[in-house]
């Protein structure tokens, strides 16, 4: 009898076992994914990013990452999983291949940290009771106080790879969330606080011109406005060489002119007696965080037109680099 009774205890011990349970993540509201108990979901998420920029910080955001607890029979109950930054299958967060010349972090519940991530910070805990908690985690570029490249980024390129961890209050077991941030929209950021005309439009008025005024040649027309660059950069002490690229749509006539709302006009940027070809760039220098040039917006005709008369207006974007 003794044994019987033994044998009946141990099934009764057996009958409340917890199951080993796995956790469940979205993206954006998509269907959840399963992340069974030891291993890894691993996820390639197509990011529309928008570009936040908090000083001195540009955030990329457009990712929302929610978890939960993966419902049973238990459901509610006191189980809890807690998701962490990660480092049991890499650090929490790799910058994309054109990122790693940059300083680049995570945001973590308000709280901002530059990698190196340390492992281990709980980001949020997910209860037994079926409810999805968001994981506020944003990558972001820390801007630099000197003149650097553009950064320009195409649909389908790597931004970076998020890690987290995943642990529980009820046993040992953990799982991981990989998720890899791919671009699906095209920008360009530029990661550094120096500016030209201290980021202010540059406005370009040719007042009232007659078309036969308008010449083909960028360093003959006579249709020029001249007009001053000042290059800033906040830190002191600054030297270096920059350059200043123009960018925008080339004209179909003339590489060298920015297309116009008149398909038969173009606006070119001449510097130092030569033009500069859209998209292409001039060498110009910062001396002790400041320079300037002298540069000259010039009106440029399709050969053999006569351009239709009424409104003209066209847009570019100067941007500062190094050479």
């Amino acid at each position: 009898m003794k044994r019987l009774f033994g044998a009946v205890v141990l099934l009764a011990l057996a009958g409340i076992t917890t199951t080993v349970k796995a956790a469940d993540c979205r993206v954006n509201g998509g269907n959840w994914q399963r992340v069974n108990i030891g291993g890894t979901l691993n996820l390639q998420v197509p990011v529309n990013v928008r570009l936040e920029v908090n000083e001195p910080r540009i955030l990329l955001s457009g990712v929302r990452i929610e978890c939960r607890f993966e419902p049973d029979s238990y459901t509610p109950d006191g189980r809890q999983d807690y998701w962490a930054s990660g480092t049991r299958i890499g650090p929490a967060w790799s910058p994309g291949p054109k990122f790693v010349n940059q300083t680049t972090g995570l945001r973590i519940n308000g709280t901002y940290r530059d990698t190196p991530i340390p492992a281990g910070i709980r980001i949020a805990t997910m209860p037994n009771n079926t409810t999805p908690i968001p994981i506020d985690v944003i990558p972001y570029i820390l801007i630099r106080n000197n003149p650097t490249n553009p950064i320009d980024i195409r649909i389908g390129d790597t931004l970076g790879v998020l890690r987290l961890d995943q642990t529980n209050n009820y046993d040992s077991g953990s799982t991981s969330l990989q998720l890899t941030y791919i671009a699906n929209n095209d920008f360009i950021i530029s990661p550094s606080s120096c500016t030209i005309n201290n980021n202010q439009p540059i406005n370009i008025d040719f007042g009232n011109v007659h078309q036969r005024a308008i010449g083909t040649d960028p360093l003959s027309t006579t249709v020029r406005k001249d007009h001053t660059l000042t290059y800033r950069c906040p830190d002191p002490g600054i030297t270096t060489p920059i350059t200043i690229t123009y960018k925008g749509t080339p004209s179909s006539f003339n590489a060298n002119a920015l297309v116009m709302s008149n398909a038969n006009v173009g606006t070119a940027l001449v510097r130092g007696g030569a033009a500069v070809r859209v998209n292409g760039s001039f060498l110009t220098r910062i001396t002790n965080s400041s320079g300037s040039d002298v540069v000259t917006f010039a009106l440029v005709k399709r050969t053999g037109s006569l351009p239709v008369e009424g409104p003209l207006n066209g847009s570019g974007v100067l941007v500062m680099g190094v050479p």
